[in-house]
């Protein structure tokens, strides 16, 4: 971790607060509740999806204490909720958004890597609740998953160990997400920006944003986000980068930018992955030569992974299935060894006996 942040992080209970009849305890119980569904924390138990060895993927309960660890904290990958985020993150964020709107601070909010798009929804919720119609929140991501490593590609992403661009559970669609937003009431309000970031990026430079939430995972995607977006976060506004303090990658391309660009507001510490730092003043514009020439708006179309879409098994349905898998092994050597007694030149019952010393009864 950089000097600059804290490690003192409290776990977040998992709960709502109690609805009052005023209007301030009803809005913050609503969005305690939003929370809550936005991670799948309402029920008595909830989903989990893990990994094997072998890179596959399965679902599993994850209950009692392994909540709090795993879901509040946001350190797993939940089967059917709409953010990773984690409840500690959103408090965050939602402050973040109630500062911006009651310091007057101009500009909209965007999200840079979306998955399902749970932390924008409740941006948009939190704007809604104010009253801040006027603001609209940029959702954007590729909607198509992460993309293909580049064997090229810049050094921190290459020391990465894992490919996820076959992994359709990191893809949900456009469709999908613009789904999820209805589902809330949140058809207003909300701009999508569909494409990877070196493709879509360039577009959106020179808007005026209060809230920029930066979630690629990659030193590259950090770098575009932060060189497009920064430019124009107002004096006030707010920085999040979601994988700060988690991955290397991400934390390098943040520092670099900042030592870069001579940013010297502190970095904020949220919870054990995420930080963020408000601008207090603003800096040159450096638009016109980009600092790092691997994350240019120039750069050509990302290959795709070609995925077949498919549910995620249970632990006991992957287990089952490789219990078939090896009974269906053990019948093919099987046939294989029959085959092959078959065509062989002793083959017969008569050879049989006699290569056993006995004669079949008559």
């Amino acid at each position: 971790m950089s000097s600059e942040t804290s490690t003192e992080i409290p776990t977040r209970e998992i709960r709502s607060s109690r609805p009052r009849p005023n209007v301030a305890a009803l809005r913050a119980s609503y969005l305690d509740l939003l929370k809550l569904a936005l991670c799948d924390l309402t029920g008595a138990g909830t989903l989990t999806v893990s990994w094997t060895g072998d890179r596959r993927v399965f679902s599993r309960e994850l209950s009692g204490a392994d909540q709090y660890h795993w879901r509040a904290d946001g350190r797993d990958w939940p089967l059917n909720a709409l953010t990773m985020t984690g409840l500690q993150r959103l408090d965050d964020l939602q402050a973040c958004v109630e500062t911006v709107v009651n310091d007057g601070v101009q500009g909209d909010l965007i999200e840079a890597g979306s998955w399902r798009g749970g932390s924008s929804i409740l941006m948009r919720a939190t704007l809604d609740t104010l009253g801040a119609d006027e603001r609209t929140v940029w959702v954007a991501d590729s909607f198509q998953g992460f993309p293909v490593p580049e064997s090229d590609g810049v050094s921190e992403d290459r020391e990465l160990e894992t490919d996820m661009s076959g992994l359709d559970y990191l893809a949900p669609s456009l469709d999908q997400v613009r789904a999820n937003f209805a589902r809330f009431g949140f058809e207003e309000g909300v701009k999508f920006v569909p494409g990877f970031f070196e493709e879509t990026m360039a577009g959106l430079r020179g808007r005026q944003w209060s809230v920029i939430r930066l979630d690629g995972d990659t030193y590259k995607a950090t770098r575009l986000t932060l060189e497009a977006l920064y430019p124009g976060l107002a004096v006030g506004g707010y920085l999040i980068s979601d994988d700060y303090a988690f991955l290397p990658a991400c934390q390098r391309a943040v520092d670099d930018f900042r030592r870069e660009h001579g940013i010297t507001e502190p970095i904020e510490q949220i919870d054990f992955n995420g930080a963020r730092w408000r601008r207090d003043r603003a800096e040159p514009d450096h638009d016109d030569e980009p600092a790092n020439p691997a994350s240019t708006a120039t750069s050509p179309p990302r290959a795709v992974s070609q995925r077949t879409v498919t549910a995620i098994p249970t632990g006991r349905e992957l287990q089952l299935s490789d219990a078939v898998a090896a009974l269906q092994e053990r019948l093919r050597a099987a046939e294989a060894q029959l085959e092959a007694l078959q065509s062989s030149p002793f083959a017969g019952p008569s050879a049989w006996w006699a290569r056993r010393g006995a004669k079949p009864a008559e």
